[in-house]
């Protein structure tokens, strides 16, 4: 669990004062600059849509439709002569966007009349046949005509009055889009005839690609279909959200103005605003990302961000010198009693020139280091039997005598150490004593056994609990193996040892003087293991019957190979001892 030291509860402390108020203000400003900055966007999506379809609906009423209607009275006008009213029609070069003209009559070659510039780009152009790609055919107008049937009760302006745009029509080969309108006239002669139109729009285009909306937005027009007009490829859009919206809404004939936000596939916010021009079958669409409509409030947040950022950097700063004079010889105290708990007695508490209570703390401290240290080295020289021995002493301390145990004894000692000590030099018979020696005790801790004492090149482990003879047994086994491994790295020493184990009662205590004295093992049972150790050849373990008793028929029978010896005459004893001697490990894994 993280402590919460007073480093950084200064900190913490520090950091909540500067970020609240700069939160709160922050949030109120950002909150209201949201508001209006969100009514302002949706102001202009919906004034650039209404404008655009006004814009539309100019073009439609005034540019298009108001000479169209001149030119079917000029065509219905019983008044005029054919002559007179071919001269007006042809003057079509001076309406604009109107490129062609169609008289239709019912079982008669349509009569066409187009602009000769505009006939000229098409065939520049590689538009082969340009007036019969003009020309509407019979079953378009037919179709026109049938949907000026339908009721046009809640219609807008280009279904009323049997006046039907369709299209936009896209040439490709001159990149031009096309949309058609049909007049319907008087009957001639008893048959039905209509005026048609091909209008251009290439300026409706260039004004849109050409809106200052488009420099940070995005402008649509949506027929029916969900396709974009002024698209080479009519790409169809009705994987938009706002597409499916506004295409429905004008397929149901509902003409109305809105905003809404919506996400694209790629995951990219929008926000929208649409409408729909009173002559023509389409959906402006105008659009934003919403990150950039929302640039202000982010440059704000930003701007806030950084303010708190500097805020927070001086609070730090000023917290950081402030609790560093504070907790600094706190945490030092802390890190040297860490330290020391790991056992490194070297560190010490520097010494401070301030003469107040945590300077005084330091050298306390530093004292009670020196005199674990000391302690420490003098653990050393104890087995972990006395340590035992001085915790359950009372305030008087430890008092010489001892108590009867059970416990199994193992003696190991160096075979040929004497005749070793001789060919070699002393600094080299210490490095091997204390190789060896370490190797062992090292292994008698593993098994639970603790060293009594060191006898020169000879090592005492005793065993208690449950399984001290099989912990002992087994400490012995590795042993051997251990010491095979360090000759290979020592061959010139080659030193082997002889094992004896033997369990029984004994007396653990404290003798010497009260000056003085030794906490250790005595009695016939350590004597005999002596004996036996003295038995033990190199490389051999010899175990007394007292010992295989406490293992004979447990599991350690099924991991250590055992065999019975004839009895042997120790001295002390007036009759010979029932031995076994300890081969080795039976299968892997102990």
């Amino acid at each position: 669990m993280l402590k919460f030291t007073l480093r950084k509860k200064l900190l913490f402390f520090s950091i909540i004062l500067t970020l609240i108020p700069l939160g709160f203000a922050g949030r109120f400003m950002i909150r209201i600059t949201q508001d209006e900055l969100k009514s302002f966007v949706n102001d202009e999506l919906i004034v650039t849509a209404d404008q655009i379809a006004q814009d539309l609906d100019s073009f439609y009423t005034n540019t298009w439709l108001a000479p169209l209607l001149m030119m079917k009275r000029v065509v219905e006008d019983e008044m005029l002569g054919s002559p007179e009213k071919m001269s007006i029609l042809t003057n079509i070069k001076d309406v604009a966007d109107i490129v062609c003209l169609q008289i239709s009559i019912e079982g008669a070659s349509p009569i066409l009349i187009t602009q000769d510039k505009f006939t000229s780009r098409l065939s520049e152009a590689g538009v082969t046949n340009a007036s019969d790609r003009l020309t509407l055919m019979p079953d378009e107008i037919e179709a026109f005509q049938k949907k000026m049937t339908v009721s046009h009760s809640q219609g807008p302006v280009w279904e009323q009055d049997g006046i039907f745009s369709g299209g936009p029509e896209y040439i490709p080969e001159a990149d031009f889009w096309l949309l058609s309108m049909v007049i319907p006239l008087k009957n001639i002669a008893g048959r039905k005839a209509t005026l048609s139109a091909r209008i251009n729009l290439d300026r409706i285009k260039e004004k849109i690609e050409n809106h200052p909306f488009s420099k940070n937005g995005n402008i649509m027009l949506i027929n029916t279909r969900g396709e974009s007009i002024f698209s080479r490829t009519h790409t169809d859009l009705n994987d938009y959200e706002i597409v499916r919206l506004t295409k429905n809404l004008l397929n149901a004939k509902i003409g109305t103005t809105g905003v809404a936000p919506y996400i694209r596939l790629s995951g990219q916010k929008m926000l929208a605003g649409y409408t729909f021009p009173s002559n023509f079958e389409w959906v402006v669409i105008v659009e934003k990302d919403a990150s950039k409509a929302y640039l202000t409030v982010t440059k704000m947040m930003s701007s806030l961000l950084m303010m708190g950022m500097i805020g927070l950097l001086i609070a730090i700063v000023g917290a950081v010198i402030f609790s560093g004079r504070i907790s600094h010889p706190i945490l030092e105290i802390t890190r040297v009693a860490q330290l020391v708990g790991e056992g490194n007695f070297s560190v010490r508490v520097s010494e401070r020139k301030s003469e107040d209570e945590i300077s005084e703390l330091g050298t306390r401290i530093n004292e009670m280091v020196e005199g674990l240290r000391e302690r420490f080295e003098l653990q050393k020289f104890v087995s972990d039997q006395t340590i035992d021995a001085i915790k359950r002493a009372d305030d008087g301390g430890i008092r010489l005598g001892g108590e009867r145990k059970v416990a199994t004894v193992l003696f190991s000692d160096i075979r040929g150490f004497t005749a070793f000590s001789e060919e070699h030099e002393p600094e080299e018979v210490i490095n091997m004593l204390n190789t060896y020696l370490r190797c062992q005790a090292e292994i008698v801790r593993k098994f639970n056994g603790d060293i009594d004492k060191y006898v020169g090149d000879e090592l005492v482990a005793v065993f208690q609990e449950t399984d001290m003879v099989r912990n002992a047994v087994l400490c012995a086994v590795e042993i051997h193996k251990k010491i095979e491994k360090l000759n290979k790295k020592n061959q010139k020493w080659n030193i082997q040892v002889g094992i004896g184990i033997n369990t029984g009662e004994m007396i653990m205590g404290a003798v010497g003087s009260e000056e003085r004295m030794d906490y250790t093992i005595l009695g016939d049972n350590v004597n005999l293991t002596s004996r036996l150790c003295s038995h033990a050849g190199p490389r051999e373990t010899i175990l007394s019957e007292s010992s295989y008793s406490h293992i004979n028929n447990t599991e350690v029978m099924n991991i250590v190979e055992i065999i019975k010896e004839e009895p042997i005459q120790v001295k002390g004893k007036t009759e010979r001892i029932q031995i076994h001697k300890v081969l080795g490990i039976k299968k892997k894994g102990i």
